[in-house]
């Protein structure tokens, strides 16, 4: 067990330890003013600019340039962009000379300048600084301030449950904002006040937005397009913007509007649909298109009616009615223009645009009466809308007036007669509908392409004919349509399991039957010109295909079998004539497969043939035969392949053994990395770790024993290694004249060159031992252990200690 004071020491020294590592690591650099002092200088280029060189101190003096260097730790200079000095690792001063940028550290207080900025820290506790718009403080980890023109915050960042604060100028309004224990938090502007608070997660609260309890299951959002409430299972809400309202109590209330639908429930006892084309009202009762009982007041134009509506039992019976009990302006009338009696497919008028209204409707709107001011129309289905006014009231005879049921209108164009529910008929110049009991029959004639159609209890069943088509039904069960025109004819029959369509063009033919669900189909395409092809398929057990040249069949998937057409060429009374006959192409008993080409037994081997070659693969055996060789895979353990050029056989591809011969020689041979190798551009002799030699037509290397040694030279290069270069290094370039050697990493001896002035420096221990360094220009310097040293100048002068003598 260490003792007290011990390890308290160890605590100390490491702190220090840990503040001078982090400082020095962390300390300020400008890389355009550190990158003037990495300039190498040697030879006689370094003694011509140090008055001084030895073990202890270093003195550096030329033009611009001046620096000291000692003991290891002190370091000035003074260089044309910067000045700077160090004591390491206590204090560190860089300058510079072209702007305005300084840096000082001491010990762990550091002062950085730059431009109008300056940081200071006390690292890694407190730092601050400010610029001329700005300042900050922090204390780490209790203390964070930063404050500018438009922006102060302060806070904790470490600890944000303290205490944070921010305020911030945005053009002319400041907004603040506060958070304490990380629970309450506020916010204020000058324009607003008292912007956002919350308590979490007691409430929220945002100024002209929303408030929120949660515990209350509350929240309230007052935007001025949208506002929201909701309480529990009560919502509310109302878009401004898109004019919509809903209102919920889940899940037995609802409603909801807008400009296209209203949507109103009571669950479960009715239900409420309604748009610009349909009202629907469905309850426990009955369901009926338009509401039972109704009467709403209604505006337009600063007129005001009183609207009524009454349904009753599935809209057996309906009636609609608007009175106007106020008048305001003028409403543009329906009866503006006098109309003559006419035919409609729609309604062109209705009670949303009328001054007085009324209608009625009978068993689901088959049968229809309105009037709407000075027009009236009326309907028996299939019947189109009848419309008329008043003007051509002496025209038409309507019997009751009140609520007709006997109607009758004859023109020379037109005639539209109903007895309700006998008889309906409608006459144009082009078309002819009488109805008899209502649907119970249908008689239509059309001048267009002569149609003539019946129908028995519409629309269950039909019959109709015209010119280019014709067809007929009985609903649900079956339909058929036929149609012909100049490019083709198409007859169509649906029933609730079959399909039938057959389709014939000038040189086309194809008929298709389906029955479901059991899939039975029949497909059958005849081409006058080309081949024909028929098929039909009874899933899953039976498959037949058929074409000109070709008879396919199959059942039960696995039983399979083909014949193909083929041609046999004869010559008889010296002309060549050609015959056709059968031949089985395939044929699949599972799980044997045969072929004129392939035989299988599925899965177990699969074979292929012709005239030239034969492959099988069987029991994961892979073979494959030609006259001019073969090629054999196991799973590439085994792999072997035979040509005229060529013999492989190797396993794993080449990783485990791999033999090569071509006809005049052996190329390869090898087992695992052992053997040589003389089948790419490069020839390889591998029995490693006793020997490995490579060589190509512009390179070659060779290695002796378990690394120790190598030898690689090539046209540009050429190095030289002895024990991993550990115990002799030499490596020389031929386009420079460039070479260094390193005997025991360069502790024994080393040897180097440089690029200028045929610089060569030879010593041992890295020249701290001894070193010795000539250049062509005379330059000549002698040194032992650094501290006695001895020079000759490229001017003949002599030098020792860096003294002249």
């Amino acid at each position: 067990m260490r003792p007290k004071f011990l390890q308290n020491f160890l605590l100390r020294v490491s702190l220090i330890y840990f503040l001078f590592f982090t400082v020095t690591v962390s300390a300020k650099t400008w890389p355009d003013l550190e990158s003037e002092k990495e300039t190498k200088i040697y030879g006689s280029e370094r003694s011509a600019k140090y008055k001084a060189s030895n073990i202890f101190y270093d003195i550096e003096d030329w033009k611009d340039h001046y620096s000291i260097h000692a003991l290891g730790f002190y370091r000035y200079y003074d260089y044309p962009l910067s000045k700077s000095k160090t004591v390491f690792p206590f204090y560190h001063h860089i300058q510079s000379k072209k702007d305005n940028r300084e840096y000082k550290r001491i010990i762990n207080v550091n002062i950085t300048k730059e431009n109008d900025s300056i940081q200071k820290s006390v690292f890694p506790f407190v730092f601050w600084g400010y610029d001329t718009n700005s300042s900050y403080i922090t204390a780490i980890p209790l203390f964070y301030q930063k404050q500018s023109s438009n922006q102060n915050i302060l806070g904790f960042p470490i600890l944000p449950i303290l205490y944070y604060h921010n305020k911030e100028n945005l053009n002319e309004n400041q907004n603040r904002y506060t958070r304490l224990f990380t629970i309450l938090h506020y916010e204020t502007t000058n324009h607003k006040g008292l912007h956002e608070l919350s308590l979490t997660p007691i409430f929220y609260y945002s100024k002209d937005n929303y408030l929120f309890l949660p515990l209350l299951l509350y929240y309230q959002n007052f935007r001025s397009s949208l506002n929201e409430y909701w309480l529990g299972p009560v919502y509310y809400s109302k878009d401004q913007t898109k004019e919509e309202r809903l209102f919920v109590f889940f899940p037995f209330i609802g409603s909801y509007v807008s400009p296209k639908k209203e949507i109103d429930f009571i669950f479960p006892i009715y239900l409420n649909m309604k748009d610009n084309e349909e009202d629907y009202h469905i309850n426990l009762f009955w369901y009926t298109k338009v509401h039972d009982v109704n009467a709403d007041l209604a505006t337009n134009d600063g007129n005001v009616y009183l609207d009524y509506d009454f349904g009753l039992f599935y809209n057996l019976v309906g009636i609609s009615q608007r009175t106007k009990i106020l008048k305001g302006n003028i409403l543009k009338r329906n009866d503006s223009n006098s109309e003559k009696p006419e035919l409609k497919r729609k309604r062109e008028f209705n009670r949303e645009n009328s001054d007085q209204f009324i209608g009625y409707q009978l068993l689901f709107g088959i049968f229809s009466y309105e009037k709407a001011d000075t027009k009236k129309h009326i309907r028996l289905l299939p019947l189109a809308w009848f419309t008329w006014d008043d003007s051509s009231e002496d025209e038409v005879v309507l019997l009751p007036p009140f609520f007709p049921i006997w109607f009758s209108y004859v023109a020379d164009d037109l005639e539209y007669k109903i007895l309700f529910p006998l008889y309906g008929k409608q006459k144009d110049k082009n078309s002819e509908l009488v109805s008899y009991l209502l649907n119970f029959y249908i008689k239509e004639e059309y001048k267009e392409n002569n149609l003539s159609e019946r129908s028995y209890f519409w629309p269950f069943v039909n019959v109709y004919r015209s010119d280019i088509y014709s067809g007929h039904r009985v609903l649900p069960f079956y339909i058929q349509k036929n149609e012909t025109n100049e490019s083709k004819s198409t007859y169509k029959n649906y029933t609730l399991f079959s399909i039938y369509e057959e389709t014939i063009w000038k040189n086309f033919e194809r008929k298709e039957f389906l029955i479901w669900p059991l899939w039975i189909s029949y497909d059958k395409i005849r081409n006058y010109k080309k081949e024909s092809e028929t098929t039909i398929w009874i899933t899953p057990f039976y498959y037949r295909n058929q074409t000109n040249t070709q008879k396919r069949t199959n059942l039960l998937w696995f039983i399979d079998w083909e014949w193909r057409q083929s041609n046999d060429h004869s010559l008889q009374n010296n002309n060549q004539n050609e015959t056709s006959k059968e031949k089985l192409s395939h044929i699949l008993v599972f799980p044997f497969y045969f072929s004129d080409s392939s035989f299988s037994i599925i899965p177990l081997s699969f074979n292929f043939w012709n005239q030239n070659e034969f492959r099988t693969f069987t029991l994961l055996n892979y073979y494959h035969w030609k006259k001019d060789g073969h090629y054999y895979n196991f799973l590439y353990l085994l792999e072997s392949e035979n040509t005229e050029l060529k013999y492989k056989f190797k396993s794993l591809g080449n990783l485990l053994w791999s033999i090569e011969k071509t006809p005049k020689e052996l190329s390869r041979f090898t087992v695992l990395w052992l053997g040589y190798d003389y089948t790419t551009y490069k020839k390889t002799v591998n029995f490693f770790p006793l020997f490995r030699i490579m060589t190509t037509t512009d390179e070659s290397s060779k290695m002796i024993g378990p690394f120790l040694y190598y030898h690689s030279k090539s046209n540009e290069e050429m190095t030289e290694l002895a024990l991993l270069g550990i115990g002799y290094y030499h490596n020389e370039t031929k386009s420079d004249k460039q070479y260094s050697t390193y005997v025991l990493l360069g502790i024994l001896y080393q040897e180097k060159t440089e690029l200028e002035r045929g610089f060569v420096k030879r010593g041992s221990l890295w020249g701290w031992l001894w070193e010795y360094q000539t250049e062509e220009n005379g330059y000549e310097k002698f040194s032992i252990l650094k501290l006695f040293s001895y020079s000759k100048e490229p001017d003949g002068t002599k030098k020792i200690l860096g003294i002249s003598i």
